[in-house]
């Protein structure tokens, strides 16, 4: 809650000085499985709640995540600023192990369930057809054998198009070395989604999703389907 609190205030501040009004938005979403870069996380449907408040150049996003069988949860804060045209982002990841005692503010050694990530994109260019991002973990990523950080780093190359009104994503993501998500480089995370949102002139929309998802390292392939209501 300390990070949530800090973050807070560093949004009051970026409005007081914009002098832009926020905007807020919120949304919903099941999936049949969450999986994240290209791994399962958990073992059954994702409730997956969001909310994003913006000003200006600055975004703060909480995300959520649980399994309807708890095998899986997952609470991130999710602060970004944008500047020429790049996203430069911070992930707070919080995991608790499921069915164990979790503190939220526990940062003991052997305890602590958060990890950060560091992560620029081009993502705000719409002019920009091909897309990118690269993240890099600098807390909570650890070695477990010699006690170093790993600096497991993520990037992820994509190509969005609409076909039908459909949004049409390809993708690949390829990890440069060992950590994480594998051994040695290795590519992690290919596919294709499409993506449709529904507005029936309502004071919400539906959006659907269809993923194929598949992890040539581990040599694993998921079908996603997800849905829900965003405000």
């Amino acid at each position: 809650m300390l990070r949530a609190c800090f973050w807070v205030v560093f949004l009051f501040i970026e409005v007081t000085v914009s002098g832009q009004k926020p905007e807020a938005e919120a949304e919903v979403i099941l999936q049949s499985r969450h999986v994240w870069r290209g791994s399962q996380l958990g073992n059954a449907i994702a409730i997956e709640p969001s909310a994003t408040v913006t000003s200006g150049r600055f975004s703060f996003n909480l995300w959520a995540a649980v399994t309807t069988n708890n095998s899986y949860s997952e609470i991130d804060l999710i602060p970004s600023y944008t500047f020429n045209h790049f996203t430069f982002t911070v992930f707070d990841y919080y995991n608790p192990i499921p069915e164990e005692n979790n503190q939220y503010l526990n940062f003991q050694e052997g305890k602590n369930r958060h990890s950060v990530e560091l992560s620029l994109d081009n993502y705000s260019i719409e002019k920009q057809r091909f897309k990118w991002m690269i993240g890099t973990f600098i807390l909570g990523d650890k070695n477990d054998e010699t006690g170093n950080p790993f600096f497991s780093t993520y990037l992820e190359l994509k190509y969005p198009f609409t076909v039908f009104g459909i949004e049409t994503e390809p993708f690949a993501g390829l990890t440069p070395f060992r950590g994480y998500y594998a051994d040695k480089i290795a590519l992690i995370n290919t596919g294709i989604s499409f993506s449709k949102e529904i507005d029936l002139k309502l004071p919400f929309t539906f959006p659907l999703s269809l993923s194929f998802i598949s992890n040539p390292y581990s040599k694993q392939s998921f079908v996603i389907f997800a849905g829900g209501i965003a405000f």
